[in-house]
């Protein structure tokens, strides 16, 4: 009896973390915001590697804003620490009641996976 119940534990974990290793981190997972930027609404999130580099690409909606709003990019590497240093802070290319593609190329090739920053004055 506690030899089965122990076998079925075991595999329930497994089963647990094999969908969590599997699992693809949400949009707020891969963001992250610095004071209030909460005009800016990202609706996706996408990156692929291009000749060994991470492109990224971020489509975002801005609502109505009268602040100046900035994003950068922080690259990870596969042991999830951030790699290249920080770049500098961009502003946003889109106004008010608008949407755009914020897009971002990691400089070297140890970059796995990205956040994006977003700041606001």
């Amino acid at each position: 009896m506690f030899k089965k119940l122990l076998i079925k534990s075991c595999v329930l974990a497994a089963v647990v973390l094999i969908s969590a290793c599997n699992s693809t981190p949400s949009i707020d997972e891969m963001t992250v915001r610095m004071r209030n930027t909460d005009e800016v609404k990202i609706l996706d999130l996408r990156s692929v590697k291009v000749n060994n580099l991470l492109k990224t690409e971020a489509t975002i909606l801005v609502k109505s804003t009268k602040k100046s709003i900035s994003y950068r990019f922080m690259w990870i590497d596969k042991n999830a620490f951030q790699v290249y240093g920080d770049e500098a802070w961009k502003p946003l290319p889109v106004g008010s009641g608008q949407s755009g593609v914020l897009i971002g190329i990691a400089p070297g090739p140890a970059a796995e996976t990205f956040r994006l920053e977003l700041s606001s004055d």
